[in-house]
């Protein structure tokens, strides 16, 4: 599927030179594309934080992209690299599930195991496979490249699920999935679970109802909305709420509704 617009996201951040040689490498084998970088900042080897981001930026990306996405603790070893595509969009990453939630979106139709070692550079480091395979390989897909010469056809991606939440009766409970650059914590639970009195608890915290804005409360001040990748957050007006409650990923959070609501 070609394509003029490639979409980054990996753990490198921006003080190294590392996005900028990607970009450098997929300039110089495509000239004409256009880079949107989503996010250089997924904490260091966060797999599943990867994965959420990808998700809930997808949506908003042109028709077409290609994502190239690049977290990828175990470089270097046996880990394979894939390229896949749903309906609308593509992806190069390497084969450790990073990719899986993309089908709380659009269903995965196709996937390759990426073989053809005349797309890559001609020297191949152990530690940086972004660079020297992954840049290569998507600057000759977006120009076109026949899905075949990819590599051959592989249904064995590794997955992980998406985490939904579970809900009885009026009761759901649920888990942070994702820790934003203010300290905003976000839950697996979306606007379906909840509504405006639902009570939240989160590390032995209760956080009654549910607001629009960061600002409907006071500065220093809890408080949840749904935030806008449609998932439950929960902040401090102008505070870290992950930091001041000690909140992680994986951390539980229960939301109690009123029956009669």
């Amino acid at each position: 599927m070609k394509t003029n617009t490639i979409a980054l996201l990996s753990d490198f951040g921006t003080n190294d030179p590392f996005v900028g040689t990607m970009k450098g490498v997929l300039l110089s084998k495509n000239p004409g594309l256009s880079i949107i970088d989503i996010t250089h900042h997924i904490p260091p080897q966060d797999i599943r934080t990867a994965a959420f981001f990808l998700m809930s930026s997808m949506p908003y990306m042109p028709k077409g992209t290609l994502f190239m996405a690049v977290v990828d603790p175990t470089v270097g070893t046996g880990r394979g690299i894939i390229w896949a595509r749903t309906k609308n969009y593509q992806f190069i990453a390497p084969d450790n599930g990073l990719i899986s939630w993309v089908e709380e979106i659009e269903k995965i139709e196709e996937a390759r195991f990426i073989n053809n070692t005349s797309l890559f550079l001609n020297r191949i480091s152990s530690t940086f496979h972004g660079r020297d395979i992954i840049a290569p390989v998507a600057a000759a897909v977006a120009k076109g490249l026949a899905e075949g010469k990819i590599g051959p056809l592989f249904t064995g991606h590794r997955k992980f699920p998406f985490p939904h939440p579970k809900k009885t009766g009026n009761r759901v409970i649920g888990q942070i999935i994702a820790i934003d650059h203010f300290g905003n914590a976000i839950a697996n639970i979306t606007q379906h679970h909840i509504n405006a009195k639902t009570i939240f608890t989160v590390s032995d915290h209760l956080i009654k109802g549910l607001k629009l804005t960061y600002a409907s409360v006071n500065e220093g001040s809890e408080l949840a909305l749904i935030g806008s990748s449609g998932f439950l957050e929960l902040s401090v007006r102008n505070g870290n709420f992950a930091r001041t409650f000690g909140v992680s990923i994986g951390t539980q959070v229960e939301a109690i509704t009123s029956i009669d609501e």
